[in-house]
C-alpha cells in the first residue's frame, strides 16, 4: 500500500545522523587516552627521580676515603656538614679581619702627633691643658627612612633628600699662655701658623683642623701673658691611624 505524508513539510520528523555522536566519541576516547599518556610519563619520571635521589642519599650517607682525626671514615654528608663549619668560620674571619683594617685605616697616633705639635711650638708658648672633648654641629645628611633603612628619594628630582641633623664631633683642645718674645710681643699667630700650614706639619694638618681661636689677655703670677684656647676637629676617630 502507497502511504503518502500529508504535512506540511516544516512539521515532518526530521531524520538524525549518528555521525556527530560517533565523531564525539572518538574525540573523547582520544583526549581520555592522552591524559592517560601523560599520567603514565609523568608517574615513570617521578619514579626515575625518587630512584636517582634513594642513590644518591646512599651515596651522601655511605663512607669516604677521607678519615677525621679519630681515623674513622667521614661520610659524604659528613664533610659536607664539616665545609660549611669552615666556611662559617671564613666568613667570621674575614669579617673581624675587615673590622680590624678599618679601625688600623683611621686610627691616630697619639704620641706621633703630641710629638709633632711639641716640634711645632714656639719657645715662648707652653701648655695648660690638652684634653679632647665633644660638640655637636648641625649638618646637612641625607634623610634615611626608618623602617627601610634607605635614602628617601624625592618624587620630582628623583634624587636622595636632605635634612638638617645634629652630629657630636671630637674635638681637640689645646689651652696654654703665650709669654713675651724677644721682641717683647705675644703673639700665638705662629703656633696657628704653624699647625695649619701643610708644608710644615701635613701629618698633623691631615688629621686636624682648626675651628676657632679663643685669645685673651691676662696675668700669670704676676706676669702679662695671652691666654689662648685653639679647637681643632679630628678628622679621624680618637683612638683610631691615618695613612
Amino acid at each position: 500500500m502507497i502511504r503518502i505524508n500529508l504535512l506540511p513539510e516544516q512539521f515532518r520528523p526530521v531524520k538524525k545522523s549518528i555521525l556527530p555522536y560517533f565523531l564525539a566519541m572518538v574525540v573523547f576516547v582520544l583526549g581520555l587516552l592522552t591524559i592517560i599518556f601523560f599520567y603514565l610519563s609523568l608517574y615513570q619520571k617521578v619514579i626515575q627521580v625518587e630512584t636517582q635521589k634513594s642513590k644518591l642519599q646512599k651515596e651522601y650517607d655511605s663512607p669516604t676515603e677521607l678519615r677525621n682525626e679519630d681515623g674513622e671514615f667521614i661520610t659524604l654528608s659528613g664533610v659536607v656538614n664539616e665545609y660549611r663549619k669552615l666556611d662559617r668560620k671564613k666568613q667570621d674571619l674575614e669579617k673581624r679581619v675587615a673590622v680590624i683594617q678599618e679601625i688600623l685605616s683611621d686610627r691616630i697616633i697619639w704620641s706621633e702627633n703630641l710629638f709633632s705639635l711639641a716640634n711645632l711650638t714656639p719657645e715662648n708658648v707652653w701648655y695648660d691643658r690638652i684634653r679632647v672633648t665633644w660638640q655637636t654641629f648641625r649638618e646637612k645628611v641625607i634623610k634615611i627612612d626608618q623602617k627601610t633603612g634607605k635614602p628617601v628619594i624625592d618624587p620630582k628630582t628623583k634624587e636622595p633628600q636632605f635634612e638638617q641633623k645634629s652630629v657630636k664631633k671630637p674635638i681637640l683642645e689645646i689651652t696654654g699662655y703665650v709669654i713675651s718674645g724677644e721682641q717683647g710681643e705675644r703673639q700665638i699667630s705662629p703656633l696657628i701658623e704653624n699647625t695649619t700650614d701643610p708644608e710644615k706639619a701635613s701629618y698633623f694638618v691631615k688629621q686636624f683642623t682648626l675651628l676657632r681661636p679663643k685669645i685673651e689677655d691676662t696675668e700669670f703670677n704676676g706676669f702679662s701673658v695671652r691666654k689662648f684656647t685653639l679647637e681643632y676637629l679630628i678628622e679621624a676617630k680618637p683612638g683610631v691611624k691615618n695613612d
